[in-house]
């Protein structure tokens, strides 16, 4: 399933990048990420770390259509004698609107995350046996939409954005990225 999502996703961006009047910017950009979880997420990860890369077409005057892949490590927390960890890989298509002309911008995308849960668990002793203990990986794609406002001063763009992830997964990012026109 994931493969068939990610190859319709990968056409759609191939017929709207290759279906463009010449006159239309276009950009590539690579960025930093951190992001700050929220809610129930946030009992149960860290502060997440990752990149990503971004293209841009431009659709008119103020407004840019985005499609933006990347991928989010999260430092795990313990609990007990287990431990979690998180990674995601975000794909996502969306727009920014430009406020004026001297670089501020609303931004809101829509996609999926493809999801990755560990939880490492430590053996436990109980009257002289030993249970439990080991490693278990999960993995799920959600449904994921975000919005939020950013800055673009020459060629770097800043934001800061709010991303709900899954069921009960929510996260304040902020991303820090460098682009070139194309």
């Amino acid at each position: 399933m994931k493969k068939h999502l990610s190859i319709i996703l990968g056409l759609i961006l191939l017929v709207v990048f290759t279906n463009v009047n010449a006159q239309s910017k276009m950009h590539l950009g690579v960025g930093a990420d951190i992001s700050l979880p929220m809610g129930s997420f946030g009992d149960v990860a860290g502060l997440g770390f990752g990149g990503s890369v971004r293209g841009e077409l431009g659709l008119a005057d103020n407004i840019n259509g985005m499609a933006t892949v990347g991928y989010l490590t999260y430092g795990g927390k313990d609990f007990g004698n287990s431990s979690y960890s998180y990674s995601a890989i975000a794909i996502l298509v969306g727009a920014k609107y430009y406020i004026g002309t001297d670089g501020l911008y609303t931004m809101a995308e829509t996609g999926f995350h493809l999801w990755t849960y560990s939880v490492e668990s430590q053996p436990v002793t109980i009257g002289g046996f030993t249970v439990g203990g080991g490693s278990n990986d999960f993995s799920a794609s959600e449904f994921s939409y975000g919005v939020g406002v950013g800055y673009e001063f020459g060629s770097f763009d800043v934001n800061l954005k709010y991303t709900g992830a899954g069921s009960g997964i929510s996260y304040i990012g902020a991303r820090v990225g460098y682009r070139f026109a194309l």
